[in-house]
């Protein structure tokens, strides 16, 4: 019976200390979230870029990426204020994925804007990002 015990502990610590980038991927998310709307105001989108994971980058190409982000900054401005409308955060395959909405008041509009970040280790490295509003299409 202590033996069963025992490895029951043992497994549960196992899961438990596994589980870390659950436990800590909303926080980091967070604090990627704050780092890239900063970058984004300060006109670092290189900063932006070369921060994000591998997958951001190899997903297209650097001057899409920048056309984008152009355009946000040309029609909304700068980001003067986010608030969190939703979020998840999930593991498969040893992989903690997590994903934000944010409804994000610009200077000139507001939109939503939906990160995904992959955790590596107590870092949140984005791995997506998309952009949905009628300011955009509209001004």
């Amino acid at each position: 019976m202590k033996t069963i015990i025992s490895m029951a502990l043992v497994c549960f610590g196992l899961c438990l200390g596994g589980c870390g980038g659950l436990t800590k991927g909303k926080a980091a998310a967070d604090a990627a979230i704050v780092r890239f709307h900063e970058q984004y105001n300060a006109g670092r989108l290189d900063a932006i870029w070369e921060g994000a994971h591998p997958k951001f980058r190899s997903a297209s190409k650097k001057e899409n990426y920048e056309q984008l982000l152009h355009a946000v900054q040309n029609k909304l401005g700068k980001v003067t204020s986010t608030a969190n409308v939703n979020w998840n955060v999930g593991a498969f395959n040893a992989t903690t994925t997590v994903k934000m909405a944010q409804k994000t008041v610009f200077e000139k509009g507001e939109g939503t804007e939906s990160f995904t970040f992959e955790m590596d280790g107590e870092k949140a490295l984005l791995v997506g990002y998309n952009i949905q509003s009628m300011d955009l299409i509209t001004k």
